[in-house]
């Protein structure tokens, strides 16, 4: 491959550098361990000039990637943990029921600027304090707080 001035060394790099962006994009760890794998061959041929190395370089970067690192980096960075953002930021978080129950039976309250539908199993009155347990669409579900 000289006329080009590429040697196979130089396209095992550009694969593993190619993998390894377009893992940005792809959850699962799956397109870091080929692109791994393509930087390992690199390296090899480029050591060896052995073709026959560098594929077999590739298998072993790539199992020893599947089975050895891909596993740690799972557990350490795709948790089953819910996100601390968007509705989840809100359970567990303290409100004050700012309105007493209308005609329809609806409470209100007032967290973070907004107006929002409060629902509960408790009879609760204006001034109560609660904790929000869940969020369903527009409405914060919510129970009483013992004093």
């Amino acid at each position: 491959m000289e006329a080009t001035g590429l040697e196979f060394w130089h396209l095992w790099l550009i694969a593993g550098a190619v993998l390894l962006t377009a893992e940005i994009f792809m959850p699962g760890f799956v397109l870091a361990g080929l692109g791994f794998a393509a930087v390992v061959a690199s390296a090899t041929q480029y050591l060896t000039g052995s073709t026959g190395w560098a594929l077999a370089a590739f298998s072993v970067g790539a199992l020893v990637f599947f089975f050895g690192i891909r596993p740690f980096a799972l557990r350490t960075f795709m948790d089953d943990k819910p996100s601390p953002f968007g509705v989840n930021a809100m359970l567990g978080k303290r409100v004050v029921i700012s309105d007493s129950p209308d005609v329809g039976g609806n409470l209100q309250t007032l967290f973070r600027d907004t107006h929002w539908n409060v629902e509960s199993e408790d009879d609760l009155m204006e001034g109560d304090e609660a904790e929000i347990v869940a969020v369903k669409s527009t409405v914060l579900v919510v129970k009483r707080i013992n004093r």
